[in-house]
C-alpha cells in the first residue's frame, strides 16, 4: 500500500473531479448521479454486511481480492478508505 504525500492529495482531488464532477469525494454518494456506472459487490454470503469472526473476514478479504485482480489487472489502481476513530481528534480537544 502506498499513501498519497500532501502534494499528491491535490492531484487526487483534481482527478476525482475530472472523472466524477457531479459528485464530492464520497463513495455511496456517486449511487444518485451516476447510476449507470454503479455496482455493488456483496462481501459475505447471504448479503451479510459485516464479519464477525475470522472465518468470515477471510471469505471477505478473498472476495475483494477476487474482484479487484478482475477488474483492474495489470493496471494502476487508487484505493480510497476512509479513516475511523473511536478516540477525540486533537482540534475538538478543548471545546
Amino acid at each position: 500500500m502506498q499513501r498519497v504525500p500532501g502534494g499528491g492529495q491535490a492531484a487526487l482531488t483534481e482527478l476525482w473531479q475530472q472523472r466524477w464532477p457531479s459528485c464530492p469525494p464520497v463513495g455511496y454518494k456517486l449511487r444518485d448521479p451516476y447510476r449507470g456506472v454503479w455496482v455493488r459487490f456483496h462481501s459475505l454470503p447471504g448479503s451479510k454486511r459485516y464479519a464477525e469472526d475470522e472465518s468470515e473476514y477471510t471469505v471477505v478479504l478473498e472476495r475483494y481480492n477476487t474482484v479487484l485482480d478482475e477488474l483492474f489487472a495489470d493496471a494502476d489502481v487508487y484505493v480510497i478508505t476512509p479513516l475511523w476513530t473511536t478516540g477525540t481528534c486533537q482540534r475538538d480537544q478543548g471545546r
